[in-house]
């Protein structure tokens, strides 16, 4: 069997006998006793943050495959792997779970494919040719405008898809998404964002479009989803622990949004991630911003009731507990943007896991409910627009 992590997105290591006793407490006959390859995950390339993992596996089909990663409970959060299961795919487009167990602090999980080659990733991979493939469809159709409003740190276009034509009273709405190279699940909710407001069929799009420009960032750190980080860019920077003094040179990602949002305007910031440990759809909001008044608590308030109506899989009862107030960390996006522009402003997490409200055994918390989700927020995005100003 081979192991291959040399694409985009790819990581993890692959330890050798002596390396792996020495890391996981076992001998090597224990370990090929067990018929696991042993695994190592591999840190971010300039910051030692350790979570991400994702390899191609190649061998006879039928043949038993079985991992052991072995440094899980030493990653940056081991509270992720409890009640997880790992991602897998024979195409990159279809991905389901693999039972998986997490114990004495190492990850464990199995598959028997039935084809030569499947992907196992910590969520569904999500690379820069289907990124590429987005903007080119956005940038082919006559409803949408691409634009590349800066660089990352090695030098890869940053793109922002712009929806609906500027007026008098134009109202301004930005969704940014993968500040965490990680949170793959961020990038497949943007794809639903962007293709939803592609669809001029659709009449809740052609009202939004009206009364509103829709900016759409579907992929901040580029840079690092492509190297396989987890957290951070190409240079080593938390993208979002930065938007309070965004460094030109080590984050240049931030430096270009903040002038984008500063030219153009903003009245509703969202900032899509994904959560390691909690297995729910959740939104931060932001109550311990110095400025935070009844007017913005009235909107997110709103807002989150209006994307629960138009999406179950969203819940109010479960998330973040609250900043105290004037507590607020303002080197995160939505707590910088909500504080300077006194605009409704939140963060929107989904889970690695399973959604605990509604689960799915095959599938998990899927690319097609980020999607799902993506295309909702759009909705909650309409009803709220008259409030917005």
């Amino acid at each position: 069997m081979e192991i291959d992590a040399g694409f985009d997105g790819g990581s993890i290591v692959v330890l050798d006998e002596e390396r792996a006793a020495s890391a996981g407490g076992r001998s090597p006959d224990a370990a090929r006793a067990s018929g696991e390859i042993d695994l190592s995950l591999r840190p971010d390339n300039a910051a030692d943050f350790r979570q991400w993992f994702c390899f191609k596996s190649s061998g006879d089909p039928g043949e038993r495959r079985a991992f052991r990663i072995v440094d899980a409970g030493a990653s940056e959060y081991p509270d992720g792997w409890e009640d997880y299961r790992a991602c897998a795919s024979y195409d990159g487009e279809d991905w389901f779970r693999v039972p998986t167990r997490f114990e004495d602090g190492a990850l464990r999980f199995r598959f028997t494919p039935s084809r030569r080659s499947v992907t196992f990733a910590a969520y569904a991979r999500y690379s820069i040719a289907r990124h590429r493939r987005l903007l080119g469809r956005a940038a082919r159709s006559p409803h949408a405008r691409v634009d590349v409003i800066g660089e990352t740190a090695q030098g890869r276009p940053l793109s922002m898809i712009s929806f609906g034509r500027e007026g008098p009273s134009t109202l301004h709405v930005w969704m940014i998404a993968r500040q965490h190279p990680g949170e793959t699940m961020a990038s497949w909710c943007a794809e639903g964002v962007v293709l939803r407001l592609l669809d001029r069929d659709d009449p809740a799009i052609s009202a939004l479009l009206e009364d509103a420009v829709v900016h759409v960032v579907p992929w901040v750190n580029i840079d690092g989803g492509v190297l396989g980080n987890h957290r951070t860019n190409a240079a080593g920077r938390d993208l979002n622990r930065s938007w309070d003094d965004p460094d030109p040179i080590a984050a240049p990602e931030i430096f270009a949004l903040r002038q984008a949002i500063r030219d153009q305007g903003v009245d509703l910031f969202l900032d899509i991630h994904g959560d390691e440990a909690l297995p729910y759809v959740f939104a931060a909001g932001c109550e311990g911003n110095p400025g935070f008044s009844p007017r913005i608590a009235t909107l997110e308030s709103d807002f989150t009731s209006r994307l629960l109506a138009a999406d179950p899989s969203f819940q109010r009862d479960k998330g973040y507990d609250p900043d105290a107030p004037g507590e607020a960390d303002l080197s995160c996006a939505a707590n910088f943007i909500g504080e300077r522009y006194d605009c409704l402003a939140l963060t929107l997490e989904m889970p690695f896991k399973d959604d605990a409200n509604h689960p799915d055994r095959r599938r998990g918390w899927s690319p097609g409910r980020s999607d799902t989700l993506g295309r909702a927020l759009l909705d909650a995005t309409l009803l709220t627009l008259p409030e917005l100003r």
